[in-house]
């Protein structure tokens, strides 16, 4: 059984999806552009206008772009790696699913009872192919909607004066609607991730294993945001141990498939390695005096990093690095 991801109309459906979400934004980012135009034409010196600012929104600007149009940007770097490439590429990620024949494994009832050895006719092996572009797909339409859904509040006021990364902060209905999209959004990523080192995977041991270490990160994320406490050394003691907990579970998970010689196993672990230190890193050194701001960046850019790793993957035609 094969899973593919070859309807090329989800490339229309997507921009036309951004075109009218953002359709007022970017209206006001062609009308800020033509501005800084006019003032720069009817200036002496059009480099000594605010250079600063000029690259911070550039870099933003470039940032949420690329945020935004990931799905698109799969896509683009698939269909274009194949016309470089003069033919199409493969990149396929196994999952399986074993099962056993439960009763061909007699249990013990007397000493002198010799047990029957398990046979490879009692155990059955499915196995079923999926794209990657259809792995990483659920990724960009979380990352798209994660970073909506903060832009939207960015461009409603809520993050006019930068805020503090607080528990005031989650009072909000929207802010809550991002934390929860960024949950998904990880999930998946370290779902993509782990599959992409195993390979092949077991479905449901993935999953669950993608779903516990998101549910540890989010606890460092929710620990975060709330005041430090007279009792510090159990909290500490607490997030210590958790992040054990995390290390362990990736790193078992890691070592039951890893295989050396295969490069792409290889960058997937790595990539995985970093995104949860990273994460879980971020959220444990967050202090009193962090800004929302600082956090989502750091955040938003992580996910970047990992787009530009699938992108690659799709570009070289993974399949032919192992």
């Amino acid at each position: 059984m094969e899973l593919s991801f070859e309807n090329h109309h989800v490339v229309g459906v997507v921009v036309f999806m951004v075109a009218l979400l953002f359709c007022k934004q970017v209206l006001e980012c062609l009308q800020h552009c033509v501005q800084l135009w006019q003032h720069c034409a009817s200036s002496a010196c059009c480099f000594h206008y605010a250079h600063e600012e000029l690259l911070r929104g550039g870099l933003l600007a470039a940032l949420l772009t690329f945020s935004v149009c990931q799905p698109v940007v799969f896509v683009m770097v698939s269909a274009l790696a194949n016309t470089l490439r003069g033919r199409p590429g493969f990149w396929t990620i196994n999952f399986v699913h074993v099962a056993f024949n439960t009763s061909a494994f007699p249990h013990r009832h007397s000493q002198t009872e010799a047990l029957r050895r398990p046979l490879a006719q009692d155990m059955e092996v499915t196995t079923t192919q999926v794209d990657g572009l259809l792995l990483i797909m659920p990724f960009a339409l979380c990352a798209f909607c994660t970073t909506y859904a903060w832009f939207s509040m960015k461009a409603g006021g809520d993050f006019s004066s930068d805020p503090m990364w607080d528990a005031e902060l989650f009072s909000s209905r929207r802010m809550q609607l991002y934390e929860a999209l960024y949950a998904l959004e990880t999930t998946v990523l370290l779902f993509a991730l782990l599959a992409i080192t195993a390979d092949p995977a077991q479905l449901e041991y993935t999953l669950v294993c993608s779903v516990l270490a998101v549910f540890i990160i989010m606890y460092f994320s929710a620990q975060s945001r709330c005041k430090s406490s007279s009792d510090k050394t159990s909290e500490g003691v607490i997030s210590i141990g958790l992040f054990a907990v995390l290390n362990m579970l990736l790193s078992a998970f890691v070592t039951q498939h890893w295989s050396a010689n295969h490069l792409t196993k290889v960058l997937a672990s790595s990539m995985l390695a970093f995104t949860t230190l990273v994460l879980a890193g971020m959220h444990m050194s967050v202090n009193e005096d962090t800004r929302a701001g600082s956090v989502i960046l750091c955040r938003t850019l992580l996910s970047c990093t990992c787009s530009l790793f699938f992108a690659a993957m799709l570009a070289c035609d993974a399949n032919s690095l192992k």
